[in-house]
């Protein structure tokens, strides 16, 4: 017998086999691929803006530590920065280089208290109880007139001066905040000797967070940072140390009492531009103001001239190796920052108002708006018309 060879059924294509079905997943298929895609896309969406919400209230949250940590780095900038200036003159290694200035600050420090450690401290005590002594002397005056009753009433002085039971309720939330202030004071000076003393470590550190293909950009990123802040922090230490030779000098020379304590509170209070001499010179024209109003007045002059001397001969000066911001970004800064982070905000809004500038102009304006203008200007020229033949001659 034969053997019968059984073939196995033909199987139609899946188009043949169900024309309607394949049709239907083809119609249906980019549709729901699109649809797909928004879902993904508003998923990731969302996902940034919490990430940004969460991010930011952690800030917020910490950002007393932040900008503590930030004042170390400001130190450790600015003593790397006399490290490095010393090392370029003298040719020696940076290393030692930096040791010789740390060597040196630490002397004169030590110095500085040796020979005035005592004086400074005394007219530091003298300075609370002479300025509420003015205050009151100054109110007496000023009730004898009428707007100054009507200014300086019971009511609005209760704001400002709490009663003798209330002293010891603030006096505990005035301990508490020296003891922080002192805590950070000393984290910052720790922070900025050991980051002055190997900058590169941290530098390789935060350049390894960054994908390999942006690395040489990022480098460019941070060593502006980096020159930016050196700069200012030398500029401003320069500003604040003229500031507080002159206003120390004029107040001696005017027999003001407390001329040192003053001074150095007119050197301390210049690290913040605009806002800091203001408040600087409002001690002053109290202590003043109780030995007579015309050392006031002589003292208000001292303070104006120092102002406009530091504003138009000191600052274009600096300025010119420095880093200039123009006053209103700097105010505005400083009111912004002020009212997100508090007093620190203020102190430390000038330097994260210049490194937010090197930021906009290398990230922003150079990495995106120069880019698309450049493609703008390159776009080619318009080719002339074609050459129309010339019309055959009449016959």
């Amino acid at each position: 017998m034969k053997a019968r060879l059984i073939h196995p059924p033909r199987r139609l294509p899946r188009a043949a086999a169900r024309p309607v079905e394949a049709a239907t997943t083809t119609a249906v298929t980019p549709k729901r691929d699109a649809e797909a895609r928004r879902a993904d896309r508003s998923i990731v969406a969302a996902s940034m803006v919490f990430l940004v919400i969460v991010a930011g209230l952690l800030i917020w949250t910490v950002a007393d530590v932040l900008l503590v940590v930030f004042a170390g780095i400001l130190g450790a900038v600015f003593l790397r920065g006399l490290g490095d200036g010393l090392a370029e003159l003298t040719g020696l290694p940076a290393g030692l280089s930096f040791a010789i200035v740390l060597a040196t600050l630490v002397a004169l420090l030590v110095l500085g208290g040796v020979f005035l450690g005592a004086e400074t401290a005394s007219q530091l005590d003298q300075l609370g109880p002479s300025l509420r002594e003015a205050w009151e002397k100054t109110l007496d005056n000023l009730y004898r007139y009428e707007w100054g009753r009507m200014l300086f009433s019971e009511r609005n002085l209760a704001a400002l001066f709490p009663e003798k039971e209330e002293w010891l309720a603030r006096l505990g939330g005035v301990f508490t905040t020296t003891i922080g202030a002192v805590a950070g004071l000393l984290i910052a000076l720790f922070i900025g000797i050991y980051g002055a003393m190997s900058p590169d470590i941290y530098r390789r550190g935060m350049l390894l967070l960054v994908p390999v293909r942006e690395r040489d950009r990022a480098t460019e990123v941070l060593d502006a940072v980096a020159r930016t802040m050196r700069w200012w922090m030398l500029g401003s230490f320069a500003r604040m140390a003229i500031v507080g030779l002159i206003v120390t000098i004029g107040l001696w020379l005017l027999n003001i009492p407390l001329a040192l304590a003053l001074g150095l509170m007119a050197f301390a209070f210049d690290f913040v531009p605009y806002v800091g001499p203001t408040l600087a010179a409002l001690p002053a024209l109290l202590v003043a103001l109780a030995v007579s109003p015309i050392d006031a007045f002589y003292v208000l002059l001292l303070y104006i001239g120092v102002q406009t001397a530091e504003n138009y001969i000191v600052t274009p000066l600096i300025d010119q190796y420095s880093v200039h911001l123009p006053p209103a970004l700097t105010i505005s800064g400083q009111v912004l920052l002020g009212a997100l982070l508090g007093a620190l905000g203020v102190v430390f809004a000038t330097p994260l108002t210049a490194i937010g500038m090197v930021l906009v102009q290398m990230l922003y304006v150079e990495d995106d708006l120069v880019p698309e203008t450049a493609a703008a200007d390159a776009t080619p020229p318009i080719p002339p018309p074609p050459d129309t033949p010339d019309s055959p001659a009449p016959t």
